[in-house]
């Protein structure tokens, strides 16, 4: 299995065929990673399908100071979207898939510009 260490985004693997050795190489990286989330889909295709989710970090994960400065400007935004909504818990079904309700409620207020 080959990834790119510039991608920098998860992609969702469709019945992923990894061998033990490729699980070793991606939990020995700091770059890669494996990832699984009930959000986004339907409750039911979780508990039969969940995805997995393959990513690599940016290039400037290590190193903040050269990260592009609008990803900063969007990273603060997002950090002040989530501190406003702390407090909020649970899940809720949102267009017929699961997500949690603090998700839904960062998402109404970056629409509004709050």
């Amino acid at each position: 299995m080959e990834l790119s260490e510039t991608m920098g985004m998860a992609y969702r693997l469709v019945r992923p065929q990894l061998t033990v050795m490729d699980v070793i190489k991606i939990r020995s990286s700091d770059g890669i990673r494996l990832t699984t989330s009930p959000f986004g889909i339907t409750p039911e295709e979780y508990a039969t399908n969940p995805p997995i989710y393959v990513g690599a970090s940016v290039a400037w994960k290590n190193h903040p100071e050269k990260m592009p400065e609008s990803v900063r400007a969007g990273l603060n935004r997002a950090i002040a979207l989530s501190k406003a909504c702390a407090g909020i818990t649970g899940t809720v079904i949102h267009n017929g898939r699961l997500y949690p309700k603090k998700c839904i409620e960062q998402m109404k207020r970056a629409r509004k510009g709050i």
